[in-house]
């Protein structure tokens, strides 16, 4: 009797046997939810900017000048913080640590200045956020100084010798092949044979001691069309002779092929005239210290009318490049930096040109610093 039941009623026995299987499915399916390795784990180690920040940071940027920075730390599980970097002394610690609020504290850290002169590419270390116990880390990325999009210490002219003193150094035409393609160029003036750029030991020089000017612009950085903000370091000073003789100590700084100098982003201006200082004979520590007192930053921006392409260079002329010589006006230029200002959602780069007083001219990034000392 049974039998012939289920087989005028297939689909009530189809149906039990699927009623069996969601039933036996459910704790099935629930616990392989719990134990998903995929799933977010409820511990969380997050940093931010301020207390009521949304968005955690990917990175993080520390002030070129010595100082403490202060970031927020949201955790609902307690952890180590460790500072890591390359250097042989480690240039950051991790100063205090202070709970303030539920799930939330605050990390400090005090760091080193970017260097002992003004040298602002950027280095990078990591504050490490961990709890052992749960194996649970975040790994936070903290950067000093800026991207370099053009380096160039000088440290590849070998002509002549480092003392500004003796005029032994050797005219751009008569460099090696590999520094003539380094792409640093030099206008030729009406009436002469060849540039008045020379290579020193160490640095450039510009003009001649008959009078005539000269010019050199940095070679083609290709990625400046990507940039916005700009800015640019160097350190120059002027010609004395043994005597004393004081050179003019005109240098202009043109941006040229897209950009124009920030200080004057309404008025479109790309050129910036400079007085440069002389060196100190009298120095016990002359010619080691030619450069302390000429060391320069110049804010350059990209603007809507003009902006920044794979054309930007910078120019720096000494004197005058008329076919008639005048005084003599030479420069000595050395440790050339082109440096990207990033500003997103992602990276807040420090803005030196405004940290110099968001004007362009003597570099007084690290005076603070050293009127601390």
């Amino acid at each position: 009797m049974s039998n012939q039941s289920l087989s005028r009623n297939p689909g009530s026995m189809i149906g039990l046997l699927a009623g069996a299987a969601v039933m036996l499915a459910i704790p099935f399916f629930s616990s392989c939810r719990h134990d998903d390795p995929n799933a977010d784990r409820p511990e969380f180690i997050e940093v931010y900017e301020h207390p009521d920040s949304l968005t955690p940071l990917t990175a993080a940027s520390v002030s070129v000048r010595a100082g403490e920075a202060t970031l927020y730390v949201k955790s609902n599980v307690e952890f180590v913080p460790k500072w890591q970097d390359a250097e042989s002394s480690p240039w950051a610690v991790v100063s205090g640590m202070e709970k303030i609020g539920d799930d939330l504290y605050e990390v400090k850290l005090t760091h080193a200045r970017r260097n002992n002169n003004p040298y602002y590419t950027r280095r990078t270390g990591t504050l490490m956020l961990t709890a052992p116990d749960l194996k649970l880390g975040s790994y936070l990325t903290v950067h000093q100084g800026l991207v370099a999009r053009l380096s160039s210490d000088m440290s590849w002219s070998k002509y002549g010798s480092p003392d500004p003193r003796k005029l032994d150094g050797t005219l751009s035409s008569q460099w090696s092949v590999t520094d003539k393609n380094r792409g640093w160029e030099s206008t030729v003036i009406d009436g002469q044979k060849e540039a008045y750029l020379y290579g020193k030991n160490g640095y450039l020089m510009l003009g001649s001691e008959d009078g005539y000017g000269a010019d050199v612009y940095t070679p083609y950085v290709d990625e400046l069309h990507r940039d916005t903000l700009i800015v640019l370091s160097f350190r120059a000073v002027a010609y004395t002779d043994l005597d004393g003789n004081k050179d003019d100590n005109k240098l202009t700084v043109e941006v040229v092929g897209g950009g124009v100098i920030r200080d004057f982003e309404k008025q479109g201006t790309t050129k910036l005239e400079l007085e440069v200082p002389y060196y100190d004979l009298n120095s016990d520590k002359f010619p080691g210290d030619m450069w302390d007192e000429g060391q320069f930053l110049v804010g350059i921006i990209g603007t809507d009318r003009n902006p920044l392409t794979s054309d930007t260079r910078i120019r720096f002329t000494a004197g005058s490049l008329s076919p008639t010589p005048g005084k003599p006006n030479r420069i000595f230029l050395d440790n050339v930096y082109l440096r990207k200002i990033t500003s997103n959602a992602h990276v807040q780069d420090e803005d030196l040109f405004l940290l110099n007083g968001g004007k362009s001219g003597k570099d007084t990034v690290f005076q603070k610093d050293e009127n601390n000392e």
